[in-house]
Order: structure tokens, then sequence, then C-alpha cells
């Protein structure tokens, strides 16, 4: 009698809460966002699911984070420098745009995810085109220098 008890609670009740875990993910971070027309909750972490249209791109389930990184700052001063990089994501070429900034004694170190030194070379105009059109579709880490020092460093995507 006291078998046949325990097995029913093991059927009963250890067993639906082990099948439980199959219907969750380890997620890094969600929340729902609320707004005036609606809400939507979302979660971050593996795609589940994604289809891609000429103009339109859907994942379900789990989406990518956008980040932004300040992967190095040595003085309060770099944070001013207005430097612009453009277009990002890249195909062809890449535009360092100096705008109001110096471009004196200015260069560039372009390296990919593994931090393997891809090329170099010098920033000679106040608007600089580099190719990129060799460079497989990946992304990349370019730095900014001037007076060898590094004043931005900027992540590149290459389509």
């Amino acid at each position: 009698m006291n078998k046949i008890l325990l097995m029913k609670f093991l059927t009963l009740f250890l067993i639906p809460f082990g099948l439980m875990k199959a219907q969750t993910a380890v997620l890094a971070t969600g929340t729902t966002a609320n707004g005036t027309t609606g809400s939507i909750s979302y979660s971050v972490g593996q795609v589940a699911y994604s289809q891609k249209g000429d103009n339109l791109q859907v994942m379900e389930g789990v989406q990518h984070a956008y980040e932004i990184t300040i992967l190095e700052v040595d003085d309060e001063s770099i944070l001013e420098k207005n430097i612009l990089l453009y277009p990002n994501p890249v195909r062809d070429f890449l535009n360092v745009d100096f705008g109001k900034e110096s471009f004196e004694d200015s260069h560039y170190s372009l390296f990919d995810s593994q931090g393997k030194l891809i090329k170099s070379g010098n920033l000679t105009q106040k608007k600089t085109e580099l190719n990129m059109t060799t460079l497989p579709t990946s992304v990349y880490i370019i730095q900014i220098f001037q007076n060898n020092r590094n004043i931005k460093t900027f992540k590149i995507i290459k389509k």
C-alpha cells in the first residue's frame, strides 16, 4: 500500500515539476515596455526563429541586444571630439569625418573581432574614405589616433 501511495505521489507531484523546466529559457534580461497605444514584452537571449524579407526582418522568441560601449577613456577632453564614422553598417567605403576637429598627425588602426590588426594608415584629410570592399562580413574595431594617442574607438559592422 505504501509503495502504491509513493508512486502516486511521485507521478502527480514530482514528474510534472521536472517537465515544466523544459518550457524555460536562461535569458540575459527582459522586461515589458508600456506605451499609450499598447505594450510589448520582450526578452534578450537566444534567437528561436527569424524571417527576412526585402524590407522586413522578424525575429521571434529571444531578441538581440543593441550595445554601445566606450572601450577606453584616458581624458575627459577625448569625449568632446566630434569625429564621425559612417555608414555603419558599411558595405564598400567607410568615411572618417573630423568635421570641425583638427586632423593633423592622425592615423587609424583597424582590428578584427579577435583583436588582430587588419590594416592601418594615415588620415590626411578632414574627410577620409577607407576601402572596406575586400574585408569579409564581420564586426571590426577601428581606433583613431592623434599625436600617437587614442582619441576615439568605434565598433564597425561590415555587411
